[in-house]
Formats: structure tokens, sequence, C-alpha cells
């Protein structure tokens, strides 16, 4: 997990994602407010940042515009939520809605020790899904 203790523990580092502009719904890099991240060329990144710079989430989407991956991080820059639309094995085959529960360690150890809930399906009757479900395109359960 390369990246964990950067700018949520204070440090400066180089930020290696852009907002993604290429999405005809999304010309300005935002789903409902929300910016969509990727990964800059040559980075080698290809998800989303373990700590905020200045949001209190990020996106990631599918090529095709289909949701991938949103993480939501607290007041102090911490990834705290990830909700995900991909293959998780232990909830099952194929592409699963789910979520995993961070504890702010994951954004500020550089090493050691965190806390990071087990995959947990998300449906319709969650306040999860409530809460979110205008990011979910493409997403069936």
């Amino acid at each position: 997990m390369g990246g964990r203790g950067t700018y949520a523990a204070g440090k400066s580092v180089d930020y290696v994602y852009e907002t993604d502009t290429h999405f005809p719904f999304a010309r300005d890099g935002k789903l409902h407010g929300v910016k969509i991240l990727k990964g800059m060329d040559g980075s080698g990144k290809h998800g989303l940042p373990e700590s905020s710079h200045t949001s209190a989430a990020y996106i990631k989407l599918n090529p095709d515009g289909t949701f991938h991956e949103m993480r939501i991080y607290d007041k102090n820059h911490c990834l705290r939520v990830e909700i995900a639309y991909h293959n998780e094995p232990c909830l099952g085959k194929g592409k699963i809605l789910h979520y995993h529960i961070y504890d702010e360690r994951f954004s500020k150890n550089t090493t050691g020790e965190f806390s990071r809930s087990r995959a947990i399906r998300i449906t319709r009757k969650m306040s999860i899904y409530k809460k979110y479900q205008k990011y979910f395109r493409g997403v069936t359960l």
C-alpha cells in the first residue's frame, strides 16, 4: 500500500493524480460535485489516493464511465470509507458493490498496523446506498 503516511501525516509529497475530464457527462471533472481522478501518465497509480489533499471524497470511473470506486476522507484528510464495485471473492462471484471502513492510521502511517473492515456488501436498503447511490453509474445489485 505505497503512499500511506503522506499528506494526512503532514508530509509534503508530489501529487500524482489529475482530474479526469474526458467523460461527456462530466467535462468539468466532477460527478455530482465530487472530483473524478486518475493517475497521471507514468505515475503507476491506478487507484485513488490514500489521503485527501483538498476534497472530502474522490471518485474513480471505469473507461466507459461506469462507477469503479469512491473514497471518503475525514476533516484530517484521512481515508475513512472506500466504496467499490469490482470482484470481491469473499462476497461472491462477479462485480459486487461493497465498502470498507478504515481507521485513520492507514493514512498516517508509512508502515505498521492499521485497521480496515472486511468487505461489506451494499444493498438498496442500507443508508450508505441511499446516501451515495447517485454516484453508482452502471452498478447493478
